[in-house]
């Protein structure tokens, strides 16, 4: 508790928790969550971790990742933390950072954009976080940093190129890239995680963060509830990625994501082991030619409650963002997406757009998808969709007529279905994290042999 906010105890006291009767909660399964009792501690019930425990979720090369174990950076667990060899990059817990570096990166760590957000907009539009934000600057024991520095050569170079080029002109600086590890060591309780990314000007970073739980959970007896901040400064590039290996416990995670002129913030989410998981991304468009681009993948069977959703502000003109949703629901799985894109008059010549697609393969499973614009600006050109559907006939037809099983076409229909977004970031996500989708897709492929939905594209 020593890095307990202020702000954050002075929030719970003015943002309302969250009920049903807030629109951004209806589709979301409270009862569940406050069976995990948020603000219970962790019990002390369990070993400590390995090195040999955390190999499944450790990149194959040298790169920095930090562990941490219940909320707090384990040193011991960790590797490659602190300064590069070029010292342009800087990562590890918030109480070891530098001075230059706590100097950026602790009023982005202080800040609750969240929970100002929340109380400035209507409740129709709102991710309804303030309190949940608010309980995890309070209790949060400890933070990640990632800091990467100004690139001013990158960044000219890009500049130059940007002012001859009529598409966009990404840095072509050196990559850092960094691994987060949020694990789970105690069996029951609430674990508030927290990080915070910086990426300065010119610069080009990838960060993943991976939730993984070390002990049999009983259901619902464990919460986990993250939130992550992002700065991406002036032509930098960011891909962040979110990986929840958490399984019979809820998830929340908040990520905010703030984009100067000529970023681009590239988030990357994979949900499919929580029994409830509920996954909010707000990104800020706030600079001139900012990028935003977004892809997310939900995987749900038995009673599973996943629920993802984005907001995003076009704040600056010239801006362009890509979003697109897969999810596949089997069982009694619900499944929600609901996306907002806001083009205020500042937000000329914005470039927007919103797909959500969705596989529903068992007559007990439901997807409710809701994306949505609002446009005050009149120069714009944006688009949102939905489609929710049974796997598509034709398509099974022809790989039966190659000589695959109607099941096995199913199945690998579903799977590439899921990897096309996959592979985007699978050079980032772990040996671990494949592996478990391989496992949820085989379950699924198992099902396809007895049993198939009825739906059809709308």
């Amino acid at each position: 508790m020593a890095l307990a906010s202020s702000e954050g105890v002075a929030a719970l006291e003015r943002v309302v928790l969250p009920s049903k009767k807030q629109e951004p909660w209806r589709f979301t399964r409270l009862d569940d969550l406050w069976r995990c009792a948020p603000t219970r501690e962790l019990a002390d019930d369990a070993a400590p971790l390995a090195p040999s425990d955390l190999e499944p979720w450790l990149p194959a090369d040298d790169e920095p990742v930090a562990v941490l174990v219940d909320g707090v950076v384990d040193a011991a667990l960790s590797k490659n933390l602190g300064f590069s060899s070029d010292r342009k990059s800087w990562v590890g817990s918030i109480r070891d950072a530098p001075p230059d570096v706590l100097k950026v990166m602790g009023p982005l760590h202080a800040s609750l954009p969240e929970v100002v957000k929340e109380e400035s907009i209507p409740q129709r539009v709102s991710l309804g976080g303030g309190a949940l934000c608010g309980l995890n600057a309070a209790c949060a024991p400890d933070a990640v940093v990632v800091w990467v520095a100004d690139d001013a050569d990158a960044l000219a170079v890009a500049d130059a190129a940007r002012a001859n080029a009529p598409d966009r002109v990404e840095s072509d600086a050196a990559c850092v890239r960094a691994h987060v590890v949020h694990a789970r060591r105690r069996a029951k309780g609430a674990q508030h995680a927290r990080t915070v990314i910086s990426t300065g000007a010119g610069a080009n970073a990838a960060v993943r963060e991976s939730f993984v739980g070390f002990t049999k959970l009983d259901r619902f007896s464990a919460l986990t509830n993250a939130r992550t901040t992002c700065k991406v400064g002036a032509g930098a590039t960011l891909t962040h990625v979110l990986d929840g290996n958490e399984a019979e416990q809820a998830h929340i995670h908040h990520a905010t994501a703030v984009c100067a002129r000529d970023g681009a913030f590239q988030s990357r989410t994979l949900s499919d082991a929580g029994a409830l998981s509920r996954v909010c991304v707000d990104c800020d468009v706030a600079g001139a030619g900012a990028y935003f681009d977004f892809s997310g993948v939900q995987l749900g069977g038995s009673d599973q409650n996943l629920d993802l959703r984005t907001a995003l502000t076009h704040s600056s003109p010239d801006a362009d963002s890509a979003q697109d949703i897969r999810n596949v629901a089997a069982e009694n799985a619900r499944l929600v997406f609901k996306g907002r894109i806001d083009v205020p008059q500042l937000g000329q010549r914005t470039n927007a757009d919103q797909l959500c697609r969705s596989l529903v393969l068992d007559d007990g499973a439901a997807v409710d998808a809701m994306p949505s614009l609002e446009i005050v600006a009149d120069d714009v050109k944006c688009t949102h969709g939905a489609t929710v559907a049974d796997l598509d006939e034709e398509s099974i037809f022809y790989l039966e007529s190659r000589g695959l099983a109607r099941a096995d076409a199913r199945a690998l229909l579903i799977k590439a279905f899921c990897f096309e977004l996959v592979q985007k970031t699978d050079d980032m996500l772990p040996r671990g994290t494949l592996d478990r989708l391989d496992a949820k897709l085989l379950e699924f492929e198992e099902r396809q042999k007895n049993r198939r939905g009825r739906y059809s594209s709308i």
